[in-house]
């Protein structure tokens, strides 16, 4: 380390004083500027030859984070594009004077008859959307205004579908479920979903079904007479429900006036759902 003499009283002083330590006269600070420009001559001819042996490693260290930038940007935009992106859903039901499907579910649960119900999309969806028009204040939420409920069969399952408007234009949300009866209760799980055209896991979907909390609350009377029916079975386009059992004197199930003698088997009416 290059000490700096004073010239007046011979005191070594430290390389980053100005004054002499001792009697305080200037000291000559050319030896140190001269070292120091050296050392930063020294280190910028090292940078430049590591330059000129691999020219390309800088320029591809940067190529390859912004193509990490652009393609992370990409996916993100692909996301957002399949969510706010509509599905495949029938256009809206104006129906005056739908179906009273309530009606008809009282009278299978407690006259048992007719023995089966049947329904298309296009009735259910006419029915929601008539019972659910005098629950619109309930269901809009702030910048989100609840516009209908759409709901779809397939073999199997049922797929059910909120609209939603922000800022007045429509978002979807939707979930798909299965659901039988077994030991008098309605068994119904989870199939997955889609935030627009973007599908869910049904372990994601399992966590995202608040969304729909507001719309089963919306239809709770429905949903507890579809769970005291004897069975639901979902086709294409089409829903089947069979009324439950008819408990006859001796606390046995008694036959339906449908169904012929030696078919029937005993079955408990359903008193709830469970996941």
């Amino acid at each position: 380390m290059t000490k700096l003499i004073c010239p007046e009283c011979g005191h070594e002083n430290e390389p980053e004083r100005v004054y002499c330590h001792r009697c305080g006269a200037r000291l000559d600070r050319s030896a140190v500027t001269s070292r120091t420009s050296r050392q930063k001559e020294v280190k910028d001819t090292q940078r430049h030859i590591r330059k000129m042996l691999n020219p390309q490693k800088p320029a591809f260290r940067r190529l390859f984070f912004m193509t990490c930038k652009l393609a992370i940007g990409a996916c993100a935009a692909a996301v957002v594009i399949q969510m706010i992106l509509p599905p495949d859903v029938p256009s809206a039901v104006n129906d005056a004077a739908p179906r009273q499907i309530n009606f008809d579910l009282e009278n299978a649960i407690y006259s048992h008859r007719p023995a089966q119900l049947a329904y298309t999309e296009e009735q259910v969806n006419a029915y929601l959307a008539y019972t659910l028009k005098s629950k619109q204040s309930a269901l809009n939420k702030p910048l989100l205004n609840f516009k209908r409920a759409i709901v779809g069969f397939s073999e199997g399952s049922v797929t059910v579908t909120a609209e939603r408007a922000l800022f007045g234009y429509s978002l979807y949300t939707a979930s798909a479920y299965a659901a039988h009866a077994e030991e008098g209760k309605m068994i119904v799980s989870n199939k997955g979903g889609s935030i627009g055209r973007l599908p869910f896991h049904p372990v994601i979907m399992q966590f995202m079904d608040i969304v729909f909390a507001d719309l089963w609350s919306a239809l709770q009377r429905e949903q507890k007479l579809v769970t005291k029916m004897g069975a639901i079975e979902f086709h294409e386009k089409q829903v089947l429900l069979s009324a439950p059992a008819a408990i006859g004197a001796t606390g046995r199930p008694t036959l339906s006036p449908r169904e012929p003698a030696g078919q029937h088997q005993p079955q408990e009416s359903t008193t709830g759902i469970r996941n």
